[in-house]
């Protein structure tokens, strides 16, 4: 039997491309707090480089470690609020079916699935429209040994062709191909690959793994404020630390509020800090000092 390793679905997002790996979709599946923190290899930066080239976006991750730096460097580029976490087994991935917060959203959605596939070696079903343009991606992608499922809503007849298997929909308009004594398309999917054939599919309910807003603390807010507005946005990592404490910016350089050098052990903080601060005096602005409130404050990276 053949083993299908790049399958691309059109207008059926509740249908399943994948049974082990990571998928956008909810529903049956084991849930994930974030999209799975990678660690890029050469491969994926390519990937991601790749696509980034193709869109004009002057981004490159050539010196990156982590996927979560993409979003900090690139954030101009890929807006969404995308949460990451650490808490995943590639053991487990290889062995069940996984929902990630990967929104159907371009480029966000395309890069994300291009660089967990290339770089933790499993199997990722993900949305992406850019196709038609990134078969080359695509087809270093089948090289891996694992299985892509693409869905989309954009059919490219000349581009096909790089994939193992194509599902789409019937939909409700004259077709020369195969006559059908009824329109009522809704469950039907023609499937072609190593042969073509029509399956009923039952239309199910299913949920999209939408990205979470990123949840401040107040002592992440009061260290990026003491940075921006007491220290001039530089500091040495001991002088913040002692001013701030240290898991208070240990936790604000996770979320990509603040960077730091190693070479002369300073912290900077970055655009993503500046812009909170921004947010953050015009709330004061309007609501008074008492407007933050105690607890947390959202932040949508």
């Amino acid at each position: 039997m053949l083993l299908l390793m790049l399958r691309l679905i059109i207008g059926r997002l509740d249908y399943q491309g994948i049974n082990t790996g990571i998928t956008f979709r909810l529903g049956g599946v084991e849930a994930l707090s974030g999209v799975p923190n990678a660690r890029l290899n050469a491969l994926s930066r390519a990937l991601i480089n790749r696509v980034f080239h193709e869109l004009g976006i002057n981004c490159d991750t050539t010196h990156l470690a982590m996927l979560s730096e993409v979003f900090e460097d690139c954030q101009y580029a890929l807006p969404a609020s995308v949460e990451f976490t650490n808490g995943y087994s590639i053991d487990d991935l290889r062995k069940a079916l996984y929902s990630a917060p990967i929104p159907t959203i371009e480029p966000v959605s395309t890069v994300v699935g291009l660089a967990l596939a290339s770089s933790l070696r499993v199997n990722a079903e993900f949305y992406s429209d850019l196709w038609p343009r990134l078969t080359d991606a695509l087809a270093q992608l089948k090289s891996l040994g694992v299985e892509i499922a693409i869905h989309t809503s954009v059919f490219d007849i000349n581009r096909v062709f790089v994939f193992d298997e194509v599902v789409r929909r019937l939909v409700r308009l004259p077709r020369v191909d195969e006559l059908r004594e009824t329109t009522e398309f809704n469950s039907r999917v023609e499937v072609i690959g190593s042969s073509r054939r029509f399956v009923e599919v039952p239309i199910r309910a299913f949920g999209i793994a939408e990205p979470s807003e990123v949840k401040l603390s107040d002592d992440v807010v009061d260290a990026i404020e003491v940075l921006v507005r007491d220290l001039g946005g530089v500091a040495t990592l001991k002088a913040l630390s002692d001013i701030a404490g240290q898991l208070a910016v240990l936790r604000a350089l996770g979320m990509g509020y603040i960077t730091y050098n190693p070479s002369d052990m300073t912290v900077r903080a970055t655009v993503k800090a500046l812009r909170l601060i921004r947010r953050l005096g015009v709330s004061s602005d309007a609501l008074g000092e008492e407007g933050r409130g105690g607890g947390s404050s959202n932040e949508s990276g």
